[in-house]
């Protein structure tokens, strides 16, 4: 018998190894285009299905700038409809447009329930900013211009920003929009903010952060940092302002130690 050389063997073993692998791909494409008919083909029966029309829809995170009736609407659902015919992208994307709307999650829970999970941005303060009012949170987001529109502004005001600073310094400003609401809660706090209340609180780069109370004439100084310490020591003094007959117009607390006071 004639014997084959080497070359020819392992040219033959390539050839074998070739269609092997072949064959195996033919299979593995044949088998994902028969599971990806199954899915299509299952959605489709589960769409055709009244066994999961939708009777529920739960609303969660409790928003308080729209009612559960102006969610429902704008999320365009209805009832009846079939859970697998419902886009949950674009009922997402529908209420993402609210602009008080962070986030938003939509979910099918089987069998005849819609989950709707809203997390909420609230106005902490009106921000005055080169003459237009805007909304703004607690995390220092600028969210929605009511320069022009009838929304509350029933709110403090926050000053001492103008439109090159929230553009060209982003990031400084949020942070310290987010100091101010910081700011705001710690004063609340306290008894003298729960009796004076507040007005306005402005801005300036080089100065900090300035305090002016709803129901005194004095504005209260208190720059970029420290605020508890600061408002310690305010307190330490208050009732002594309260008795005294001086007109007061403004007490800077930026100084270790003490309380400097302008008549």
């Amino acid at each position: 018998m004639k014997k084959r050389s080497p070359l020819i063997r392992r040219k033959n073993v390539k050839k074998e190894a070739k269609r092997r692998r072949f064959r195996f791909l033919g299979r593995a494409v044949l088998g994902l285009a028969l599971a990806g008919a199954m899915i299509w083909g299952g959605r489709m029966a589960l769409m055709r299905f009244d066994f999961f029309a939708l009777r529920k829809i739960e609303i969660l995170g409790a928003p308080q700038s729209l009612s559960q009736a102006e969610i429902l609407k704008r999320s365009q659902v209805t009832l009846g409809t079939n859970l697998f015919k419902i886009p949950v992208a674009q009922v997402q994307g529908r209420l993402l447009l609210h602009p008080y709307f962070k986030s938003v999650s939509v979910q099918r829970r089987l069998p005849h329930s819609l989950v709707i999970d809203i997390r909420e941005r609230l106005p902490a303060f009106v921000m005055n900013a080169s003459d237009r009012l805007f909304y703004v949170d607690a995390d220092g987001e600028i969210f929605k211009d009511i320069s022009d529109s009838d929304d509350s502004r029933d709110l403090v005001v926050l000053s001492g920003f103008d439109e090159d600073q929230i553009l060209l310094e982003a990031s400084t400003t949020r942070k310290r929009i987010a100091d101010a609401a910081l700011l705001q809660k710690l004063f609340r706090e306290t008894d003298f903010g729960a009796a004076m209340g507040l007005s306005e609180i402005q801005y300036e780069k080089n100065i900090g952060f300035t305090l002016y109370p709803e129901k005194k004439k004095y504005s209260i100084k208190m720059g970029l940092k420290d605020f508890p310490e600061k408002l310690k020591k305010f307190q330490e003094i208050w009732e002594k302002i309260e008795k005294s007959n001086s007109r007061i117009s403004s007490i800077d607390l930026n100084y270790p130690g003490k309380v400097l006071m302008t008549l």
